[in-house]
């Protein structure tokens, strides 16, 4: 029986070099595999995350020129471009611009104390007065609450009745900032301001269509060009009215009226 020859000291030594280089190899392997399997999984995510915020930017409404507008709302070159106008064709007399976002609990305190002032102003004449919406407080919550009601409001002014709709919306301004206003609330303050028979089935068809949503969005568009910080702000003449002269009421008329006496 032939018994094995014991291997030499050279030999032992090649073979723990060899079983090295081996274990060498599979650990290489083993990390090039682990790198492999990240970087896959990174570009994965990567692609993922920008299809994601594709799909978010296609169901996100863009500002246009040329979207539909309310019946006499500036037009897209006009410097009050999307605003409304409350008085009636008034000309030579002092421009007020309140510019406004119907989620904003401030617009709302401001309505309540300001709104009779500025009605009778646009009433007499004694100013241009110009609404200009907003929806920028969307960017603040879920939804689109600001541009929702913005349009609906745009519905009421094509059936005359903007007016009474936009005091209807402060009048039933969510307690809670953010909550906003249900489909059903928007078309049942249509008929609180007014709107019924043939005008009341085309405001819903305008306010279920979402037909002047991008009109609202083109205002908040305007609203940044204008470099307007917040709402509400007040421009007369296209000076930002002061704190003091936006205090009450009355110091507001009196702004007006020296704006008045000044032209």
């Amino acid at each position: 029986m032939a018994t094995q020859k014991p291997k030499s000291a050279r030999e032992k030594a090649a073979e723990a070099r060899a079983a090295a280089e081996a274990a060498d190899k599979r650990r290489r392997l083993i990390i090039n595999i682990s790198i492999g399997a990240v970087l896959v999984v990174v570009v994965a995510a990567l692609v993922g995350g920008a299809w994601i915020t594709s799909q978010n930017n296609k169901n996100v409404t863009q500002p246009s020129a040329d979207a539909a507008a309310p019946a006499g709302a500036f037009p897209a070159d006009s410097p009050y471009k999307f605003g409304v106008e409350w008085s009636d064709g008034v000309t030579g007399k002092p421009v007020l611009e309140i510019w406004e976002d119907f989620q904003c609990p401030a617009c709302r305190d401001f309505e309540a104390v300001f709104g009779p002032t500025l009605q009778k102003v646009a009433d007499s004449g004694d100013a241009q007065v110009i609404f200009r919406s907003t929806s920028f407080l969307d960017g603040n919550f879920p939804g689109d609450h600001s541009k929702r009601a913005a349009a609906a409001y745009g519905c009421a002014v094509d059936a005359g009745k903007g007016e009474q709709y936009h005091d209807i919306l402060y009048a039933n301004q969510p307690e809670n900032e953010g909550d906003g206003w249900t489909d059903q609330q928007l078309l049942s303050f249509a008929e609180q301001a007014g709107i019924t028979g043939e005008a009341k089935t085309t405001f819903d068809k305008c306010l279920t269509d979402r037909t002047y949503v991008t009109w609202a969005v083109n205002g908040t568009q305007a609203m940044q060009e204008a470099g307007v910080s917040g709402t509400p702000s007040l421009y007369l003449n296209g000076v930002e009215v002061s704190n003091e002269d936006r205090a009450t009421p009355e110091a507001l008329l009196k702004a007006i009226q020296e704006a008045a006496a000044n032209q």
